[in-house]
Order: C-alpha cells, then sequence, then structure tokens
C-alpha cells in the first residue's frame, strides 16, 4: 500500500511539473495561457475560421502531451522485485549452519542427557569391583561388564532414514533442482529442501501425517509473508511412506516409495534457467538460506 501511494504522489508531482513548465514556455512564445479558458476558445475560433496557427504550437502541444505522458508510464511500470533479505545479523551470526547438509543433520542429536545410563554403568562397576577382591570365586565379575557398557549412544535417526533422505536429494539433483540443508520446521523434521527455477520450492518429509505437513508448508507461508512484497513463491509438499491415520489433501502429495518418487520427478524436471534470470535466482537462494536458519531458531 505504501509503494502505490508513493507512485501516486510521484505521478501526481510530475504532471503537475510538466504543467508548469508548459504554461510558461506557451506564455512566452505563443503568449498563450494553457489554464484560460478564454485562449481555447479563442483557439477554437481560429481553428474553425481556418485561420493560419504556427506549426510549433501544436508540436509544443504535443511535445508536452508525450513528455507527460511517458514520464508517467516510467513511473508506474511494473518492475521486477527482488527478494529482500533478513536482517545482516541472521546472515553473519548463524551463516555456518546453513553451509553443509551434514551441519544440520549434526545439529539434531542434541542430547547429553543420553550418556546418563553410561555413568550409571560405570559407577555400578566401581561399587561392585570392590567386592570382587572380598568376594569368594563364585562372585565372578559377570554382571558389570554386560550390555550396558558395551552399548554405544541412543541414535536419534536410524541410518536407514539418512540413506533415505541422500537418495531423495539425489533425485531431485538429478532432476535439476538446487538442494538446500534440510531443516526442522514447526518441530518436524524435514527430508528435502529444494529450489527450482520461478520462485518455486520442493519440500518432503518421511512418515509423518499430511496435517503435520500442512503445518510445515504454513510456518514457511507465514515467514514469507512477513519478508516478502509482492513475490509469490511456490511450495509443493510431499510425503513418503505417509502415516496410514492421515487424511488425504489436495496440496500435499504422496508417495508409498521411493520409486514412485523417482517416477514422478523424472516427468518433472527443474526448467531450465535463463540467463537473464540468474541474478534474480541467486538472490532467491541467498533469501531461502537465510529463512532456514531463521526458522530453524524459533
Amino acid at each position: 500500500m505504501k509503494n502505490k501511494f508513493d507512485n501516486i504522489l510521484l505521478v501526481f508531482l510530475w504532471l503537475l511539473a510538466v504543467m508548469l513548465v508548459g504554461c510558461i514556455w506557451f506564455n512566452i512564445k505563443f503568449g498563450f495561457n494553457i489554464f484560460s479558458g478564454a485562449h481555447w476558445q479563442h483557439l477554437a475560433y481560429m481553428q474553425a475560421s481556418q485561420s493560419p496557427i504556427q506549426p510549433a504550437f501544436y508540436i509544443s502541444l504535443c511535445a508536452t502531451i508525450i513528455i507527460g505522458l511517458g514520464g508517467t508510464y516510467m513511473l508506474l511500470r511494473p518492475r521486477k522485485n527482488h527478494p529482500k533479505k533478513q536482517p545482516q545479523k541472521n546472515v553473519y551470526t548463524h551463516e555456518s549452519m546453513a553451509q553443509t547438509q551434514n551441519q544440520t543433520t549434526q545439529a539434531l542429536p542434541k542430547e547429553p542427557e543420553l550418556e546418563r545410563p553410561r555413568r550409571l554403568n560405570i559407577s555400578a562397576t566401581n561399587n561392585i569391583t570392590p567386592q570382587t577382591f572380598t568376594a569368594p570365586p563364585p562372585q565372578t565379575i559377570i554382571t558389570p561388564v554386560v550390555p550396558p557398557v558395551a552399548t554405544p549412544q541412543n541414535i536419534t535417526q536410524s541410518p536407514d532414514t539418512q540413506i533415505l533422505r541422500d537418495e531423495i536429494g539425489s533425485i531431485f539433483a538429478s532432476a535439476g533442482y538446487i538442494l538446500k540443508p534440510n531443516a526442522k520446521i514447526a518441530n518436524i523434521q524435514t527430508a528435502l529442501l529444494a529450489l527450482g527455477t520461478n520462485e518455486t520450492i520442493w519440500i518432503g518429509a518421511i512418515g509423518i501425517s499430511t496435517d503435520k505437513m500442512k503445518q510445515v508448508v504454513n510456518a514457511l507461508d507465514q515467514v514469507f509473508s512477513d519478508t516478502l512484497e509482492d513475490i509469490y513463491i511456490k511450495i509443493n509438499a510431499f510425503i513418503i511412506s505417509p502415516d496410514k491415520s492421515s487424511p488425504t489433501s489436495n496440496t500435499i502429495m504422496t508417495f508409498d516409495t521411493i520409486n514412485e518418487l523417482r517416477t514422478y520427478m523424472q516427468s518433472h524436471p527443474n526448467p531450465p534457467l535463463d540467463e537473464s534470470d540468474a541474478e534474480n535466482f541467486d538472490a532467491f537462494s541467498t533469501y531461502i538460506s537465510t529463512v532456514i536458519d531463521y526458522i530453524g531458531k524459533l
């Protein structure tokens, strides 16, 4: 709304300036006041009586109209808006989090409390070892060497899930899309975030319901609406092996297997990027990286 009001004010000032300059020119050159109704009536009388009128008068009149309309068009012509960047503090403070996909996945299992069972096992062994020296041979130390000490830390994501995410990324990379780190949006871990031409985003997840995926899409839409003006970003969301209890959705695509996704993407590759749009796409990619850093902190 502010931009529209500014454009209207600029057009009004421009037309006013053209009219004032034209008035001065016609007064000096022809003694004609364009704001006087009597002068226009006299001009009409001269035209009706076929009295000779200087050609320069008509040329000046046409030039004034062309200049006024041409300047108005230049002020109102549509321009391509580049995506706005988030405040620089987000870009430089959290830039390291958006460098590679591995840093995002490593940031998820941040649970130091998982080591607590390990410390309990160690203390248990320390409490038992004095008994092993004082007890008779039947009390052999078999129980302390049991699985608890040998078991590693709990893994928050299974290797199979990570392999599936990598395979999804390779499918989109081979289809010509630009991969971004898999962000955690609305407390839901995504399996893919990729960019396409014409301000398009592909976002996917594994084994969740369509309702949860809608939460992810709504969270992204909210950030875009808060930080962009007059730019529409299309979001294509999909789920592999969706929750069986989740309802069907017209806006969320679902695939039972990754082979179905591969077949679909082979028929929907990323449109080629024109050289004239390369700068816009770079700005779009930088903006999405900033959004990933920002939304990961919410």
